[in-house]
């Protein structure tokens, strides 16, 4: 039996468990939280509007509730409502503004950061196209001098064959030059040779007839 009675008793809990709804005290007052059902029991707080509770036990006039801290009293039936008051909804709505409103704060922030970086960005964009027009420039610089420099290189080796050639012909020359030099001292020594002679001879010739 006792057994029983223990299985009703746990059962009769979780259905009353099951059955508890959340309230809401009424907009527009501070409903008296008691010790029991009734103006004659003592108050243990106040309950502000908008206050949720959990029903343990309702009846017509009063009743019974836990509030948020988990105490447990009676209040007048009268004043619990089945949705939050407007002064509830009021207080999550502002709340929900100023989560906004700090939300939209440090987006802001956050797009003055990036507008920042975007003109940082900008900058260095901006000078690496500037760098890149200068090396585009010195390239194409480097490139017609190099250029001139290989054709320069081509004609420096043409005129050192051309040269070396004039050398050879200026030697050539310069042999032959030598050689017609020693051919008309040879010939003008000759010339004198026989001038001599030949007047030595007259000398003789005239001396023979005195």
């Amino acid at each position: 039996m006792k057994i029983k009675a223990l299985l009703t008793a746990c059962l009769l809990c979780f259905a009353a468990e099951a059955a508890a709804e959340t309230l809401y005290i009424t907009d527009r007052i501070n409903a008296t939280f008691r010790g029991g059902p009734g103006t004659q029991y003592s108050i243990l707080k106040g309950l502000p509007s908008g206050t949720a509770v959990t029903v343990l036990e309702e009846g017509d006039k009063w009743t019974r509730v836990t509030e948020e801290t988990g105490a447990e009293g009676w209040v007048l039936t009268q004043w619990l409502v089945p949705n939050p008051t407007k002064g509830v909804l009021l207080d999550k709505l502002q709340v929900t503004h100023r989560k906004l409103v700090k939300d939209k704060a440090s987006l802001e922030d956050q797009l003055d950061e990036l507008k920042k970086e975007n003109a940082v960005l900008k900058d260095q964009l901006s000078g690496t196209e500037k760098s890149a027009s200068a090396s585009e420039t010195a390239y194409q610089q480097l490139k017609k001098k190099s250029t001139n420099f290989l054709q320069l290189e081509e004609d420096y080796k043409e005129t050192k064959n051309q040269f070396a050639n004039l050398s050879k012909k200026a030697d050539i020359l310069n042999d032959r030059l030598a050689k017609k030099n020693m051919v008309w001292f040879l010939a003008g020594g000759g010339v004198l040779l026989v001038g001599f002679l030949i007047g030595s001879s007259s000398r003789k010739k005239r001396s023979t007839y005195y």
